[in-house]
């Protein structure tokens, strides 16, 4: 019993050995495999410093420097339409004439009028005058003078009123005749020859300036404030402003540059943005007003900037961060402020040197510490002048 117990024991023993001596084997085995397996790679880039001329992009509208409604002012009937609809005019061309019978007459029934009043006011003035010559002799009373008095102002008055009321007559019989008041396109005719027109008739025919042509558009309150700042930074040297550019519909570069000649004086409350207007040369007419277009914003000048790919930027609750190669092709962590977004880069403003090694792909595969194979890439900064 006893030797059988210890037979027990032994075998035992050897087998606890024997596990033992297999499992220092396997774990000898893992760390020599995990040794010889190959480092992960990732894609690298130099950081550096380059110049850039960056351009900003916003979608905007065409508006006429100035467009004009052209509505009826008198009732009557309409005889010509002096016009090609698309066509330009020039200011002062007639446009539309009113059957202009009506209000002569009434301007030739006032002007006798005003003769009549004029004769009534000169025999007035005459038995005014022998009144005064009467009254000194006694002959007539003081009623009496009164109210050849009252006759001389009554005539004076009614006169006025008859010559005002013919200024009217020729004012309404001017309106006959409508003109274009402004140089410009003129647009599609709303009524026909023959039509009773009126004030309440509505638009008969809209004119817009061509030459030059208005764009505006909204940039947002963070991107005003920055430039003011930059404004004030460099009011000691004032630098010239941006300059505007046009991309068509189409997708082709609108040939003449434009210039700022607005900026609002309030953030719209409901998008945070403030209202621009560049004016733009339009002599050939391409641009009409209504148009949607992109307006391409270039910085006045180059500037130096470290910009890196978007992709290549982190974020967690403490802020941006990038992934750089340290000394031994370690993976280090380094915390960065970032500035603008410029195409597919960001502008790094604070937290990258010149000559660093910046992970730019392959960031999932790595860990801070870690050991990698670096594989170099050069990052493509973008540059306004290569755009369109």
């Amino acid at each position: 019993m006893i030797k059988a117990m210890r037979n027990s024991f032994w075998v035992a023993s050897v087998t606890a050995v024997c596990l033992m001596v297999s499992g220092c084997g396997d774990e000898e085995a893992s760390k020599q495999l995990s040794k010889d397996a190959p480092l992960p790679s990732v894609t690298v880039s130099t950081v550096s410093n380059v110049t850039i001329k960056p351009s900003r992009r916003f979608i905007g509208r065409t508006e006429a420097v100035e467009d004009v409604q052209i509505k009826a002012r008198i009732n009557g009937y309409l005889l010509s339409m002096d016009f090609i609809e698309g066509q330009k005019v020039k200011k002062g061309d007639v446009l539309f004439e009113i059957d202009p019978k009506p209000y002569e007459a009434e301007v030739s029934r006032l002007t006798a009028e005003v003769s009549r009043q004029q004769a009534s006011l000169t025999n007035a003035k005459r038995n005014f005058r022998r009144g005064n010559e009467l009254i000194e002799k006694g002959f007539i009373s003081a009623m009496e003078m009164d109210d050849l008095i009252s006759r001389r102002d009554q005539a004076k008055a009614a006169l006025q009123s008859s010559e005002a009321s013919l200024e009217t007559a020729k004012l309404n019989l001017s309106y006959t005749t409508i003109r274009a008041p402004i140089s410009g396109r003129i647009g599609r005719k709303s009524l026909s020859i023959g039509d009773l027109v009126s004030p309440d008739s509505g638009v008969l025919v809209t004119i817009v300036t061509v030459d030059p042509m208005y764009i505006t558009f909204d940039i947002s309150e963070k991107l005003m404030a920055n430039a003011n700042n930059r404004n004030n930074a460099s009011s000691d040297s004032p630098k010239a402003l941006p300059t505007p550019r046009i991309e068509l519909p189409n997708g082709e570069m609108y040939g003449p540059k434009g210039k700022f000649d607005f900026v609002d004086n309030r953030v719209d409350p409901a998008t945070g943005t403030v209202k621009v207007r560049a004016v733009f040369p339009n002599e050939n007419g391409q641009l009409i007003p209504g148009q949607y277009v992109t307006a391409v914003v270039s910085a006045s000048e180059p500037k130096k900037a470290i910009l890196i790919p978007q992709a290549a930027v982190s974020e967690d609750q403490q802020g941006h961060f990038v992934m750089l190669i340290g000394d031994n092709d370690t993976v280090q962590v380094r915390r960065v402020t970032m500035g603008e977004r410029i195409d597919v880069s960001w502008e790094v403003e604070e937290g990258l040197s010149e000559g660093e090694r910046l992970i730019v792909e392959g960031l999932q595969k790595v860990r801070t510490g870690q050991q990698v194979n670096p594989v170099e890439q050069t990052i493509k900064a973008f540059d306004e002048t290569n755009s369109k």
